[in-house]
């Protein structure tokens, strides 16, 4: 049987299998969890009050019993939090920075001994943006010393990772990124600023061009602004 929070049935708090359980764990439930504070609180509360005999620290246990009351009204299931940085995305397998190849672009020898090779790691994560810092000064220092961090910034510069490095890249998937919203309904921008670009008065169509039915699909072929030039007469 399920654990009740502890203003339904105020014996959970000390059952025999439940009242050592005072510390939150993640495998814990919301119920077990906020019956874990309430006990911690009482417990806590008491060893304060009997080492200093000041009864203030008593209050603290109704403050928290009804703070875990309207948690749970609020949340009965819990409150799942979003993050950038999930456990799905740091379980993919990624091509990291080395000091052979600091930024985790395609290199030649790769295209033929490695065209397996993983997709670049993110680079707006720390722990990638850390690598790339410490494979980087472990490059070469014949043309400048990379202990010196005005020297390395601006060295660094210089260097960017890709937006696919895979073999071969995913172009396809780029375009049709790039693309986003001409073909298809996007529900995260509004109507206006996905055909901004169509409808600015700036924007004329160049001669010769020809419409395809997808933004991405592959032209087959060229047609002419004018009338062929005729043959010249011998």
């Amino acid at each position: 049987m399920a654990e009740q929070i502890w203003y339904k049935d105020p014996f959970v708090l000390t059952s025999s299998d439940g009242w050592m359980r005072f510390v939150p764990t993640p495998s814990m439930t919301t119920v077990e969890s906020l019956n874990s504070v309430v006990r911690f609180s009482i417990y806590f509360s008491l060893i304060l009050y009997f080492s200093s005999g000041n009864g203030h620290y008593l209050f603290a246990i109704p403050l928290v019993m009804i703070t875990t009351v309207v948690l749970y009204i609020l949340f009965p299931n819990g409150k799942t939090i979003e993050s950038f940085l999930n456990k799905a995305a740091i379980s993919k397998s990624y091509t990291s920075p080395s000091k052979a190849n600091p930024f985790m672009n395609v290199l030649l020898t790769e295209i033929q001994d490695d065209p397996q090779r993983p997709d670049a790691a993110p680079v707006n994560r720390r722990d990638v943006k850390s690598e790339i810092y410490k494979a980087f000064q472990n490059t070469s220092d014949i043309y400048m010393d990379t202990t010196d961090l005005f020297d390395q910034a601006q060295a660094m510069r210089t260097f960017h990772t890709i937006q696919s490095a895979k073999v071969p890249n995913d172009l396809d998937g780029f375009k049709q990124w790039l693309s986003k919203g001409l073909d298809e309904p996007d529900t995260s921008s509004a109507f206006p600023a996905r055909h901004a670009k169509i409808l600015n008065e700036g924007y004329v169509a160049a001669k010769g061009s020809m419409r395809v039915p997808s933004s991405t699909s592959k032209p087959t072929g060229t047609k002419p602004s004018g009338p062929l030039p005729s043959t010249a007469k011998k």
